[in-house]
């Protein structure tokens, strides 16, 4: 996934993105449990998620808080369930996750309209980390994209 700056990026070994994805997809969980509050989010994460937060101090792009929201995406998306489901409800577990995500990332800096630009590369990711492939079979690209495009532009 190449995100605006990141081929140009004069980072340290491990891309900032790769530390703060995992602390997004805690986040999205927490998100989803019901913690909105950013103070009890911050307060709920762990101190792996704090000491990789102080590793990745205010020196962080909005670039990378980007690449680590769409990494944090393909994941939540990868974590779908398809048992028993419908094409229409499959479609609607999508929307949510996406559309959850985007809230749940509203107040770190990213560039939400990236989701639509990279969205192709996205849903390659998604493809080739797919934990089920049912899931990634029943999901094409088309309704990825258009999901992605219809959550930023809130259609």
């Amino acid at each position: 996934m190449n995100v605006q700056s990141c081929d140009d990026c004069p980072g340290s070994v491990k891309c900032t993105s790769v530390h703060l994805h995992p602390i997004l997809v805690r986040v999205f969980d927490l998100y989803v449990s019901g913690v909105r509050d950013k103070f009890d989010i911050l307060f709920s994460l762990n101190d792996d998620d704090e000491e990789a937060l102080e590793l990745c101090d205010a020196q962080v792009s909005r670039d990378c808080w980007t690449k680590a929201a769409l990494l944090a995406i393909a994941e939540v998306v990868g974590r779908i369930g398809v048992e028993g489901s419908a094409d229409e409800e499959l479609e609607e577990r999508l929307y949510d996750a996406i559309r959850t995500a985007r809230d749940a990332f509203q107040r770190f800096p990213w560039h939400l309209e990236e989701l639509v630009e990279q969205a192709p590369a996205l849903y390659g990711l998604i493809q080739e980390q797919c934990p089920s492939p049912e899931l990634c079979d029943r999901v094409s690209k088309r309704a990825f994209l258009k999901a992605c495009k219809d959550i930023v532009y809130a259609r």
